[in-house]
């Protein structure tokens, strides 16, 4: 089998903005500045307001094989599948419009899938930088966690950042697109599915730099414990039902049994006592009678 960095494999990356143009010409910049050449970048404007849009058009054009489309803003999950359907490469990244790249982050995991042909996605560690593009020395690393099946790993937590794996098409043809239905953690949902199916490889080095700044929308994500509840049980929904005639009756086990342990950890954290777990479980009856009932289920299940 040649080395994809010889025979001029296309890789596609997508990246998505949204009202904000003062990273995007260092996004840009990390990535034509790859020590692997041959990429088409699709920058997709999810309906920025005119002036904004007009200078994200124009330090697009500044860049060679970067094609700018403008659309209505409808979220960045259906942005990216915007970008996704137009794009031409064998394999397939994704960028935000305030983060950047190691320059050999693509020649890295490339040569990794061209000497393991049995692994479909690579993916690494992230560093956090400042608004300035300084690095901090923080890092993000799950080693373990992110490495050859790793479905029950993606069933606890999100393990990678969106913008470092890099994965061959045929994983969107087999598992389809992001859900458009989620607003949060739509990245966490589809590597969900994506791990269900294919084996994940870990290059435990950072390839990739995440901006902290107020806007950040990796930093949006709420802290508080019933609304953390509720996303996990509608990530939890959404993939029983992605998984009606995949799964197996080990897998729904594996399913439940994650989802107890999270939910019972949720509740040792922020619920302690008995008056409180009961004003918990009224809680979440409150706010849906089928996820109260489930939520009994687990308990009988796996506590009685």
């Amino acid at each position: 089998m040649k080395s994809d960095l010889n025979n001029n494999s296309l890789v596609s990356i997508v990246i998505t903005t949204f009202n904000r143009s003062l990273y995007l010409r260092e996004t840009l910049e990390s990535i034509k500045s790859q020590s692997y050449p041959h990429i088409e970048i699709l920058l997709i404007d999810d309906g920025s307001k005119p002036d904004i849009a007009k200078q994200n058009k124009k330090i697009a054009d500044e860049f060679k094989k970067c094609y700018y489309y403008y659309k209505e803003n409808s979220g960045q999950p259906d942005s990216r599948n915007f970008g996704i359907l137009r794009s031409k490469g064998s394999y397939i990244g994704f960028c935000d419009d305030d983060d950047f790249w190691h320059n050999k982050k693509l020649e890295k995991q490339l040569k990794v899938l061209n000497a393991n042909p049995e692994y479909s996605i690579v993916t690494g560690c992230i560093e956090y930088v400042d608004v300035s593009g300084a690095k901090t020395e923080q890092l993000k690393c799950h080693e373990g966690h992110i490495h050859g099946n790793v479905f029950k790993d993606f069933l606890e937590k999100n393990r990678t950042a969106s913008i470092t794996p890099l994965f061959k098409r045929e994983v969107i043809d087999k598992i389809g697109f992001f859900n458009s239905n989620f607003r949060i953690a739509e990245d966490w949902e589809f590597w969900r599915r994506v791990s269900y199916y294919y084996k994940f490889y870990n290059i435990n080095e950072v390839l990739a730099y995440v901006r902290l700044h107020p806007e950040n929308m990796s930093k949006s994500r709420t802290g508080k414990p019933f609304e953390s509840f509720k996303l996990y049980r509608k990530l939890t929904k959404n993939l029983l039902k992605w998984g009606t005639n995949r799964f197996k009756p080990a897998d729904y086990e594996l399913i439940y049994k994650v989802e107890w342990k999270r939910y019972r950890r949720l509740m040792s954290n922020h619920y302690p006592g008995v008056i409180n777990k009961i004003k918990f479980l009224c809680q979440v009856f409150f706010n849906s009678i089928t996820d109260g009932f489930h939520l009994i289920y687990l308990m009988w299940k796996y506590v009685m």
